[in-house]
């Protein structure tokens, strides 16, 4: 009697199976994490990464009358890439200068990409096609997620230029 009745009560497999639950929610805990993490990196390096290349390229010795802004600030923008290639690709980001005359043009949006004296502020910006990590895919839900996570981070700074001349 007591054998059937061990039968009945024995717990062996209880853990195994408690652990297959728990683990899945784990492994989905930490790629949430690694998601998360993966996304603040990125806004942390475009910001850094723009407000470098942006105070370079404000202020050039410009010992000729056509010193190109904006190929300056590109240079200055990819040089710090090695700061994030690791989680960036640079073919997902689009780098951009426009320059204006008052502070009403970049608010309005009425720069143009051409510098000249007059123009003394420079409006830099950055974007980067942000796409994240598929996991679950072919549901329905989850494609309809990860579609709206499927954007566009845009950072600008204004800077005033700055010559020696």
């Amino acid at each position: 009697m007591k054998r059937l009745l061990n039968k009945f009560t024995n717990n062996s497999g209880v853990i195994a199976i408690e652990f297959s639950f728990i683990y899945i929610i784990f492994i989905g805990f930490v790629f949430i994490i690694f998601e998360v993490c993966k996304f603040l990196f990125v806004v942390v390096a475009m910001d850094y990464s723009l407000s470098q290349a942006a105070r370079n390229s404000a202020y050039k010795d410009n010992q000729t009358s056509n010193l190109d802004y904006t190929q300056a600030f590109n240079d200055y923008f990819y040089k710090q890439s090695d700061f994030w290639v690791m989680f960036i690709d640079p073919k997902n980001i689009q780098v951009d200068a426009s320059f204006c005359t008052s502070v009403n043009d970049v608010i309005n949006n009425r720069c143009s990409s051409v510098y000249n004296n007059k123009k003394r502020l420079g409006l830099y910006s950055v974007s980067y096609r942000y796409r994240p990590i598929k996991i679950i895919s072919n549901m329905a839900w989850s494609e309809s997620l990860f579609s709206q996570l499927d954007s566009f981070l845009t950072r600008k700074v204004v800077y005033m230029i700055e010559s020696s001349r």
